[in-house]
This record gives structure tokens, C-alpha cells and sequence, in this order.
């Protein structure tokens, strides 16, 4: 059970992957060549889907954007003083209050899944090289 978030990110990945090889026309290419080149298409695309989430899943884990909402929390305090409640504290008490309920989430997840995918994706682009060259 440990695995399973792993388990079910690589099988819609998969699934992502064949969607994207379909839609290009996979079963319509007429060489080897084309073929792999448009597996790699689908591989390298879900990688990079994968990885760009994982990035900003960890960086917002990390409490990188922390200062956007801080700003954005004060700004529309600024503007609409009834509207939304301000706890009235510095950024410090902000950020420390946000770090006890942050949850790291799926990023080591995702970005493993990501990582995996485009090492496919390369290994798959140096056989293309191989039967196109």
C-alpha cells in the first residue's frame, strides 16, 4: 500500500501518454521509425506534465510562495476592509501559522513518475536516432 500513489500516477500517465500517441496518429504512421518517434512524443510530453507539477507542488510545499498569498491577503484587506477577515499579523506569524498545516503532498511522487517517464522518453529518442540516422 505504500506504493499505490506511485502505482496509480504511473498508470494514468500511461494512459495520458497513449491518448497523446493516439491523437498524433500512431496507428497511422507507416515506418518503425515513426512509430517510436511518436511513443517518445507521448512519453516526453506526460514527463514534462508530471515534472512541471511536481516542481511546483514542492516549491509551494517549501513555502516559496507564501509571500505572493501574504501580499495578495493584505492588498484585498486594503481594499475591502469588511470583506475579508485579517488576523492582523506580520508575514513571520503568517508563514508560521501556514508551515503547520503545509502537506508536502505528491511531489516526490510525481516528480519520481515524471523522472521515470523521460528517461523512457530519452532512451526511446536514441532508438529513434538508431533507426532514422
Amino acid at each position: 500500500m505504500k506504493y499505490t500513489k506511485y502505482l496509480v500516477q504511473f498508470m494514468v500517465g500511461l494512459l495520458l501518454s497513449f491518448v497523446i500517441m493516439c491523437c498524433q496518429g500512431l496507428f497511422q504512421a507507416k515506418t518503425a521509425a515513426d512509430r517510436i518517434k511518436l511513443v517518445c512524443d507521448g512519453f516526453s510530453a506526460v514527463a514534462l506534465l508530471y515534472m512541471a507539477v511536481g516542481s511546483l507542488l514542492w516549491a509551494s510545499s517549501t513555502g516559496f510562495f507564501d509571500v505572493l498569498s501574504y501580499g495578495f491577503r493584505k492588498g484585498a484587506h486594503a481594499l475591502l476592509p469588511g470583506m475579508i477577515h485579517d488576523a492582523g499579523g506580520d508575514f513571520y506569524e503568517y508563514r508560521m501559522g501556514k508551515r503547520e498545516t503545509r502537506n508536502a503532498g505528491g511531489a516526490k511522487s510525481m516528480l519520481t513518475v515524471g523522472l521515470s517517464f523521460f528517461t523512457v522518453g530519452l532512451a526511446l529518442t536514441a532508438v529513434w536516432y538508431y533507426f532514422s540516422g
